[in-house]
């Protein structure tokens, strides 16, 4: 009796074996198929070098479907998009801070972005707003301060800065006011201290200063005027009781608007 319970034992151990070991197989071959014309079907994975998950997704007839989701080489899960309907048109996709929290949203069409898009750092604070139009910006963009207040306002048409744009301090004054063309200043400019004295005013054309431009002390006084011609100062003007090294020839680059500059000083008062 003992002798046949051992071998009925043993014959369910090595039947379990085999049925796992002909699963795996099965299940390795369900895996990156494609179908008599070229199709991918059912699902696609692919790897890192260490072996690691890379992503995994479903094909229907060649068409992405239902979820995708995408691995940091730690394992991690670096992007998730979710496929509307079934031709791969249309995916809401979601990408993701190493410690999980959610780094942007957003729709994509045709592979393109579109619509609202939201970035968060990883404390799950918001930290820019973009709109998009068939893959490129369009509409105005938003860059926040982590108190939740705006930083800068910046519009685009077709992916270039054009239009006028704004840049704030932390508690909400306005800092900069001014206006792009084509990616370029063009036209009035305005900085202010952060009392909403005005520092500066004069006008671009075509990226260079051009006519008459002012520099105020932050009493309000007149320090300087200077004239441009496309780009070149013909005339400067210095008021009494100020020094020419106090006013600036040009406009600084710290002071200049630039969106990534801002995103990334944002990301370096979270570390």
């Amino acid at each position: 009796m003992n002798i046949f319970l051992s071998g009925m034992k043993a014959f369910g151990i090595t039947t379990l074996l085999l049925f796992a070991l002909l699963s795996s197989a099965l299940s390795q071959e369900s895996v990156n198929q494609s179908d008599d014309k070229g199709r991918k079907q059912g699902v696609w994975t692919k790897s890192f070098e260490s072996g690691q998950e890379r992503y995994r997704g479903q094909f229907k007839n060649d068409k992405p479907v239902g979820t995708f989701f995408y691995y940091y080489e730690d394992g991690a899960k670096s992007s998730e998009v979710v496929y509307v309907g079934e031709d791969g048109v249309e995916s809401n996709a979601k990408f993701f801070h190493k410690n999980s929290t959610v780094m942007g949203e957003g729709k994509y069409i045709n592979q393109q972005k579109v619509g609202v898009w939201k970035y968060y750092d990883d404390q799950t604070i918001l930290s820019s707003v973009e709109p998009y139009k068939a893959g490129k910006l369009h509409g105005v963009s938003k860059v926040y301060f982590l108190n939740g207040k705006v930083a800068a306002e910046t519009p685009y048409i077709d992916g270039l800065k054009t239009g006028a744009f704004t840049e704030y301090f932390s508690d909400g004054a306005v800092k900069i006011q001014g206006t792009y063309r084509d990616n370029t200043y063009d036209g009035d400019f305005v900085q202010f201290y952060a009392d909403g004295k005005k520092m500066v005013e004069g006008q671009y054309v075509a990226a260079v200063k051009d006519g008459l431009w002012q520099y105020y002390a932050d009493d309000g006084r007149l320090k300087a005027q200077q004239v441009y011609e496309k780009g070149e100062m013909v005339k400067v003007r210095i008021e009494e009781g100020f020094e020419a090294k106090e006013v600036p020839m040009e406009l600084k680059e710290e002071d200049k608007m630039d969106e990534q500059q801002l995103i990334d000083d944002y990301y370096k008062q979270t570390e």
